[in-house]
């Protein structure tokens, strides 16, 4: 009865090593040695945004919004609504963590400066705060949804 027991432990051991029939892949931001992501404060840049532009008391005028963004604020505006209904990717959400993403008019303004100035996605970092993939992935949507 004892070689049995031993037996029986020697399986049970031995199967606690055994692999798994299917493992789930990880995903590819959660390899081990790949850099963290970088806190570039996009609440900070939405803040500067509607200082400079959207608040009642506006830093720069309308004709400095008409010549940077190469239309009148107004329809501007209703470009960033009526993305807003096609797709609510451009809705500004909490994530995980309690961390709210890029505002509307955030993606539509590093969307539109793309387009307007033929400015590489990378650009918009400085201002809006935003990675490029990011702005990659804004201004495709953007193109979707005004297409």
């Amino acid at each position: 009865m004892d070689i049995d027991n031993e037996m029986m432990v020697q399986v049970f051991t031995e199967g606690q090593n055994i692999e798994p029939f299917f493992t789930v892949p990880r995903r590819s931001d959660s390899k081990p040695g790949k850099r963290r992501n970088i806190n570039r404060h996009h609440q900070a840049g939405a803040m500067l945004l509607d200082a400079d532009y959207f608040n009642n008391d506006v830093t720069h005028s309308l004709k400095e919004f008409r010549r940077r963004f190469r239309m009148n604020k107004e329809l501007f505006l209703k470009i960033v609504y009526g993305v807003l209904e096609y797709d609510d990717y451009f809705m500004a959400k909490q994530d995980c963590t309690g961390l709210w993403g890029f505002t509307s008019i955030q993606k539509c303004t590093a969307a539109m400066r793309c387009l307007a100035y033929e400015a590489p996605p990378d650009t918009v970092n400085n201002y809006l705060r935003m990675a490029e993939s990011t702005c990659t992935e804004t201004l495709c949507k953007f193109h979707r949804a005004v297409w």
